[in-house]
């Protein structure tokens, strides 16, 4: 989904129906646009924006890749901290083994797309957003507060749904068991 049609859908939630350049709205979405999608980005860990890179010494410190928005999981260091972008180890946390990096990368937020396989974060970025320019464009409190509870829930849903579809692995627990004789 295209930052035109997010930003198109948010319009529509608060009652508005032009993004059209010059507008009150399209001007309220090119600021709001990008800082909702990297504040969405960062609250949780999204399957679809996790990256696992190896990552590249330089000097005592490990650089993060540019596009690190918020680090999942990091291997290779016992006890390390995050110093900008670099990884820096404490004093009893050196590695001989490679350093690596889970994380929660910016990339989709730059482009301003959302893949099309995650509908369930796009309905989250259309009302959250809608609740962030209904302030510039209708002035509604009340529609504001509206949108942002309808947002939290959304995001609660598609959070949950998210963490279960990646934790899944699509098998029985008992499949190797059930599929072995026993023989005495």
């Amino acid at each position: 989904m295209t930052k035109e049609t997010i930003c198109q859908m948010a319009l529509h939630e608060i009652g508005e129906h032009s993004y059209v350049e010059g507008t009150p709205g399209y001007a309220a979405c090119e600021l709001y646009f990008r800082q909702t999608f990297l504040f969405l980005l960062k609250r949780f860990d999204w399957s679809f924006a996790r990256k696992r890179v190896r990552l590249q010494r330089s000097g005592e410190v490990w650089a993060l890749p540019p596009d690190c928005l918020r680090i999942v999981e990091l291997g290779g260091l016992r006890h390390w901290r995050k110093y900008g972008a670099c990884v820096v180890p404490e004093v009893d946390g050196w590695s001989d083994g490679d350093v690596w990096v889970v994380y929660t990368s910016s990339e989709c937020a730059m482009e301003g797309i959302i893949p099309d396989d995650v509908p369930d974060f796009a309905q989250v970025m259309i009302f959250h957003l809608a609740a962030a320019i209904c302030g510039c464009v209708s002035g509604d409190e009340g529609k504001r507060q509206e949108l942002l509870e309808k947002a939290e829930g959304v995001l609660r849903e598609a959070a949950l749904l998210d963490a279960t579809q990646d934790a899944s692995n699509d098998q029985h627990p008992l499949e190797s068991m059930l599929n072995n004789s026993i023989t005495v």
